[in-house]
């Protein structure tokens, strides 16, 4: 995982944690990292590494190469997007898309001060710059494929949090909706896709078994391919 694991609070790698994979890429262990970010969000990783092998993306929707090509992926349903999209919508939450690599966002009522503002927040984490669109169902019905969507309210906690539980309850068993970081937003995915399943992938291109896997963490996103790896660790400050 990078946020929260890999990077620290200033979005920075640590001289012992950098030390550490370094001494293992050293040693011949294949490294990369599973992310619920978009690919660009990656490469410096890639880059300072050496990375070799593929690459998970957009919370394990999308498995790249290193080069960004999608070797799979596993979109949400296009019917569930568009109706998440247009409940947060009525909620004044701001909807952003994550398709493959880009970022897709619409102004809320015509301004695009909800977007400055929330962008502002991803774009410390090495996010994109968005892609912004007069209407996202339109680009979504003929352009994009919604791997994931964030709904981000940073003005409003307290409503972010409370439109999760209606989103929550209202895909129960259609799609998933969880936390992986920051407070001020939360996400919808495909239904029992995560990052376990982008892993799971990538080690039968390669051979490994899962049991000759250590795979790292801090959020609930990352809980599946903790317990799926051979040694799976949590970080001291993960949730129970």
């Amino acid at each position: 995982d990078l946020d929260g694991t890999l990077l620290n609070t200033a979005h920075q790698i640590g001289p012992a944690t950098d030390e550490a994979v370094q001494e293992a890429v050293r040693q011949g262990v294949l490294f990369t990292v599973a992310t619920g970010k978009t690919f660009p969000s990656t490469q410096g990783v890639i880059d300072r590494y050496g990375i070799s092998i593929p690459v998970i993306t957009n919370n394990g929707t999308v498995l790249n190469d290193t080069d960004g090509s999608v070797i799979w992926d596993h979109p949400i349903p296009l019917d569930i997007a568009l109706e998440s999209i247009e409940l947060a919508r009525h909620e004044g939450i701001l909807p952003i898309v994550y398709a493959g690599p880009e970022l897709i966002v619409a102004p809320l009522n015509g301004s695009r001060d909800a977007i400055d503002r929330n962008m502002s927040i991803l774009m410390a984490h090495y996010e994109p710059a968005p892609h912004i669109v007069d209407d996202l169902t339109q680009v979504l019905r003929s352009d994009f494929k919604p791997h994931k969507i964030i709904f981000m309210n940073a003005d409003d906690l307290d409503g972010v949090a409370a439109f999760q539980t209606t989103l929550a309850n209202t895909f129960a068993g259609r799609a998933d909706v969880m936390r992986s970081g920051l407070v001020s937003l939360f996400e919808i995915l495909p239904h029992s896709v995560s990052k376990e399943n982008a892993l799971a992938v990538m080690l039968d291109r390669l051979g490994i078994a899962p049991e000759q896997t250590m795979a790292m963490g801090d959020n609930s996103n990352d809980l599946g391919m903790i317990r799926m790896a051979g040694l799976g660790v949590a970080m001291g400050q993960s949730p129970d």
